[in-house]
């Protein structure tokens, strides 16, 4: 497994970590628990979102950051086989 497709895998696993806590938060919101590993989760995600940004491109277009070229076109597209990764 590439640095790129490890870097999309728990950027996935983060994002449904923060799904599934937002859903029970929303029921138990003075989870004080829940809201720590919220919130660790987020700030994670944040810091793998842009690691994977330095080193792989933008993971949508309007996090294309730099100004002299649109960079968004230049990885693979979420819909193309490249753009995933095997479970």
């Amino acid at each position: 497994m590439t640095h790129r497709e490890t870097h999309l895998k728990q950027l996935s696993v983060l994002d449904f970590m923060l799904l599934d806590l937002g859903l029970y938060l929303n029921n138990n919101p003075t989870d004080e628990r829940a809201i720590a590993l919220h919130k660790q989760a987020s700030d994670d995600a944040a810091k793998l979102r842009k690691l994977y940004e330095q080193n792989h491109g933008p993971l949508c277009n309007r996090t294309n950051n730099d100004q002299n070229e649109w960079q968004w076109i230049n990885s693979p597209w979420p819909w193309e086989t490249d753009a995933n990764y095997n479970i």
